[in-house]
């Protein structure tokens, strides 16, 4: 399997890194490319709710809690992992040509900088509205 290319995003809050990567999906999805969207945190946040039966086997204790329906899979590991480790998680799913990800700092990325916060390591590029320079930066043919 082929390695998927990498690519981050950071800026400030509301300088539109969540509308920009939505639009990128939105390309990436019509051109038939297999993409994955990590959203990274710096705050200690869940994304399942109290009271659900995921939320009540995490609480009960399980390192992992897997949802599985008719249209989706949802796995959640509860310990945090380095965004190499998902990244490694999401090619065992499927074949990933791109994986994206929101509010990037891992200095082994690169990166686009979005606005005017302080420029990170491996930042390639400050985006500035050329949106087709963009697209031809992070596809990865």
């Amino acid at each position: 399997m082929k390695e998927p290319k990498v690519i981050g995003f950071y800026g400030y809050s509301g300088t539109g890194k969540t509308t920009l990567i939505e639009r990128i999906c939105r390309d990436l999805a019509d051109r038939e490319i297999s993409f994955a969207v990590i959203k990274q945190s710096d705050k200690a946040i869940r994304m399942d709710q109290p009271g659900k039966d995921t939320f009540r086997f995490q609480d009960a204790g399980a390192g992992v809690v897997a949802l599985a329906s008719r249209s989706e899979t949802d796995l959640i590991i509860n310990r945090a992992m380095s965004i190499p480790e998902v990244i490694s998680l999401i090619k065992s799913a499927g074949d990933i040509n791109l994986v994206i990800v929101e509010s990037c700092s891992d200095p082994s990325i690169a990166k686009i900088r979005l606005g005017e916060i302080e420029e990170r390591e491996n930042t390639i590029w400050t985006y500035d509205n050329d949106y087709q320079k963009l697209l031809d930066l992070i596809i990865p043919y």
